[in-house]
């Protein structure tokens, strides 16, 4: 029965498991947080192409276009700008 129980739990905790930005919340800032690995407040090239569901060459192209200023980070004012 203990296993039983145990076993339901870890199902439980699965389903309702996050998955991608997205699912974790659907905001700009939600989404942003979900993609900030780090939580340095800025999304890395690197970061953001992780989270992208498309070809890498497209995520980059993407990722320059957050990246206003060009220092290789998007931060969340670059990124709620594009988004909004």
């Amino acid at each position: 029965m203990k296993r039983l129980v145990l076993i339901l739990m870890v199902i439980t905790v699965a389903m309702a498991w996050p998955v991608g930005p997205a699912a974790a919340d659907p905001s700009t800032a939600g989404l942003f947080k979900a993609m900030d690995k780090n939580k340095d407040g800025k999304l890395t090239a690197k970061e953001y192409v992780e989270a992208c569901k498309q070809a890498r060459e497209k995520c980059m192209d993407e990722f320059q276009w957050f990246d206003r200023n060009g220092d290789g980070g998007v931060t969340m004012p670059e990124y709620e700008g594009k988004v909004k």
